[in-house]
């Protein structure tokens, strides 16, 4: 009479262990495979310049001197898409310093790895005082908030003017007093200078 054969309860264990494992193994590979089949990485180039001179996102910018009736100032980087995507547009002030006065924003002091201060303005506070809190406006504008793919192209641009005649006769002597002494106090340091952060990032358009 022929013996029956016994399993052991621990091999059992054993044979379903390994037979669970090749089970598993074989669906991470036919997933990998799949993957790699089927998905496609979509190309993501961003190309950005100031004339012919290629920039970074971090823009730092000084205006020398400021004066009633100064040329007026402007800087333009142009941003490129060269992707399969398309892309949103948008900027933040970090910094910006009007003679003697700094201004750091929330967005800054993030950048900085820094604690926003109680008395800290948003870019978009910042911006705002910039354009109409002087007798000289400085601007930061933007073409459009989204750009094309592949042959997107829009513009960035940093103005500051201050008209010779804008019926703020005594607001401009008293600017235009304290620029100039500020220039002979510090003559190698610039009258304005200004931080923007460029952002580009993939539209979920």
């Amino acid at each position: 009479m022929k013996k029956k054969s016994i399993i052991k309860p621990t091999r059992l264990i054993f044979l379903i262990l390994l037979l669970a494992s090749n089970t598993l193994a074989w669906f991470i590979y036919a997933t990998k495979v799949d993957n790699n089949i089927s998905v496609h990485v979509k190309a993501w180039d961003i190309v950005l310049e100031a004339g012919d001179t290629a920039v970074s996102n971090i823009i730092n910018l000084d205006i020398e001197s400021i004066y009633p009736g100064m040329e007026d100032y402007e800087y333009q980087i142009t941003a490129y898409n060269r992707s399969e995507v398309s892309a949103d547009m948008s900027y933040e002030i970090l910094e910006a310093r009007i003679l003697d006065q700094t201004y750091v924003t929330v967005e800054g002091r993030e950048a900085l790895g820094q604690t926003a201060e109680a008395t800290d303005l948003t870019s978009a506070q910042l911006e705002n005082k910039l354009a109409n809190d002087y007798p000289f406006s400085i601007t930061v504008d933007l073409s459009a908030s989204f750009m094309e793919l592949e042959d997107g192209e829009e513009t960035y641009t940093i103005g500051v003017v201050w008209p010779y005649e804008n019926n703020h006769d005594d607001v401009d002597t008293e600017w235009g007093i304290a620029a100039a002494t500020y220039k002979e106090s510090n003559p190698t340091n610039s009258s304005i200078a200004i931080k923007v952060k460029i952002s580009i990032t993939q539209s979920a358009n």
